[in-house]
């Protein structure tokens, strides 16, 4: 088939700061149903991302959405080296209702690695495949799609650099425990990316596989319903589980070992099959940064709990705990009162832990970090958490590790956002969870 190409523009954008990759010289053809884009890189590799825009009106152009900028295979959504590049565009699958229109162009960023874009994506199917988007409308299928709960690992940057904001819970909320959330002033220095939701069962089962030891079935209790263990997160894991541990053949311990973690472990592993090589727990500031997303409320979403209560309905709509499908509750006559009993191990999403999402997420897009499991933090626990620069790796030493935001078998005023407590690094209850974090920048 002869090449024809279509009258269409193209422009660039970039990042201008020191040491920032530049784009220049982007062409877009289009030959049958295939777009190609051409553009050369210069300076330091980047993270190349695209965006089509197209209905040019008195010199005023418009994306054509973060959703139909999917199908793209080539030098795009990815970190890339200095030169002469090419990626594809499958218009009519991307956008079939309009497919590509005249007066379109190619906007094409070139994210600086120090400051990339907000959206990281690693497949835990395939080693060393790790995509980048600069908005969620923009990850094909979306990112409320399964497969990013189960085949695929999303983690969302927190907007963190140098944002001074206060920590724990004013005197006046409702549920506060005063002993262990005092409010201080914390300033983190650096972007960083977290889970969009919590690991569920499957990519860890998926991770756990992809080493040299065989391992059949998540350590999950709540595994044995076949139709949903899949999305439901993983629990009944512990800190050291996740890590390694502090003895002597092992010497794992954060903070004095920093982010070191012992190869055979779910972090050790994830490391080595995705090739980010700083995937680890969040630590106790970040995960209470993330969760609020900019809230200085009980909840991230801007309130606080009605009453000292084990029920609220602000709650309901952001988390699963005991009062909202955690517990089974039964009326004992004996005793005048109803009776919470934990689910059987079978049970479906209906109970216990939610399959992930299921709840309304944060201002970020981040969701379940209410409720559902206790998350594990990288930070030794101590009741006075430290303040200062000391608050951002937590205390030296201690005898429990830190978890956050409550779980399904609490109550509401266990499910708040300065709710925190400490726990054995080696406890592996069936409502313990995690979910990943690591640096923004990239190496």
């Amino acid at each position: 088939m002869r090449k024809s190409a279509i009258a269409l523009s193209a422009a660039f954008a970039s990042l201008f700061s020191v040491a920032t990759p530049v784009v220049s010289d982007v062409t877009m053809t289009q030959e049958g149903y295939t777009v190609t884009i051409n553009y050369t890189l210069s300076g330091e590799a980047g993270i190349v991302t695209v965006d089509i825009q197209t209905n040019a009106t008195g010199g005023a152009w418009a994306s054509i959405g973060g959703e139909h900028l999917t199908h793209f295979s080539g030098d795009v959504n990815k970190l890339v080296e200095p030169g002469s590049r090419t990626m594809t565009w499958k218009p009519r699958e991307a956008w079939p209702e309009n497919a590509l229109k005249l007066n379109a162009k190619a906007v094409v960023t070139a994210w600086a690695k120090s400051a990339p874009p907000d959206y990281m994506v690693a497949s835990l199917t395939v080693p060393n495949s790790v995509a980048f988007y600069a908005c969620k409308e923009s990850i094909p299928g979306g990112v409320t799609n399964d497969l990013y709960k189960t085949e695929y690992l999303v983690v969302r940057k927190c907007p963190a650099a140098n944002v001074t904001w206060r920590m724990g819970s004013p005197t006046t909320e409702i549920g506060r425990k005063a002993d262990r959330e005092k409010p201080r002033l914390i300033t983190i220095p650096d972007d960083y990316y977290i889970g969009v939701y919590p690991v569920t069962q499957r990519q860890y089962e998926l991770i756990m596989n992809s080493g040299t030891t065989s391992y059949n079935k998540t350590p999950s209790n709540y595994r044995h319903n076949l139709d949903c263990y899949a999305t439901r997160t993983v629990e009944h894991v512990s800190y050291n589980q996740l890590r390694g541990s502090t003895n002597e053949s092992e010497n794992i311990n954060w903070p004095t070992t920093g982010s070191t973690v012992k190869s055979d472990t779910f972090f050790g592993l994830l490391r080595a099959f995705t090739g980010v090589g700083r995937f680890d727990l969040p630590t106790e500031v970040q995960w209470e940064f993330a969760c609020r997303a900019g809230c200085g409320t009980a909840l991230f979403n801007g309130m606080d709990l009605e009453a000292n209560a084990d029920t609220s309905e602000r709650l309901n709509s952001l988390a699963r705990y005991a009062k909202n499908g955690g517990l089974i509750w039964t009326w004992d006559e004996a005793q005048g009162r109803e009776v919470g009993s934990q689910p059987p191990n079978n049970c479906t999403t209906e109970y216990a832990t939610p399959k992930v999402g299921s709840y309304q997420p944060n201002n970020w897009g981040i969701y379940d970090m209410l409720g559902n499991v206790w998350e594990w933090c990288l930070d030794w626990y101590q009741a006075e958490a430290p303040t200062g620069s000391a608050a951002l790796t937590g205390p030296i030493e201690g005898e429990n590790r830190v978890a956050r935001g409550g779980c399904w078998m609490n109550g509401a005023t266990n499910c708040r956002c300065a709710e925190r407590d400490g726990f054995a690094p080696t406890v592996d209850y069936p409502n313990y969870g995690f979910r990943v974090a690591c640096p923004a920048a990239i190496p």
